[in-house]
């Protein structure tokens, strides 16, 4: 009898359509939203690193201060509220004005990493001695 009743549900059975890929396709937007955030952040990381590595932290970001936890808060923000927000914005019929919340907090953290990472190229290139070298 368990028999019969599993070759009639196969029988019956809608060959269904979801998968991992199906997944990808219906959440794009929200994909390349949270890649972007992973690379910004991934440039502010590598920036604040070489700054405070290079120039010491006087220079830097926040100082003597957390500069880690403005990362991390700056990262969370970008990874969790902008995103929320966007897709709300878009629920709500805005279209493309809508890509200010969603890349717009990613490249702002990305720009800023770029700022801190140069600190250093800024601080040699003003310098006295670079003067007297042209």
């Amino acid at each position: 009898m368990r028999k019969f009743i599993l070759l009639f549900t196969l029988w019956f059975a809608v060959p269904v359509q979801a998968g991992p890929l199906d997944w990808v396709k219906h959440h794009k937007r929200f994909l390349l939203m949270e890649g972007t955030t992973i690379g910004a952040a991934g440039i502010h990381a590598y920036g604040l690193h070489k700054c405070r590595h290079n120039n010491g932290v006087e220079a830097c970001s926040e100082g003597y201060g957390s500069a880690w936890a403005f990362f991390g808060v700056a990262t969370g923000v970008n990874t969790i509220v902008l995103p929320a927000v966007a897709e709300g914005c878009w629920k709500d019929g805005h279209g493309k004005f809508c890509n200010i919340f969603a890349y717009g907090g990613s490249t702002t953290q990305a720009g800023y990493g770029i700022y801190q990472g140069r600190i250093h190229e800024k601080a040699e290139s003003n310098s006295f001695h670079s003067l007297l070298r042209h």
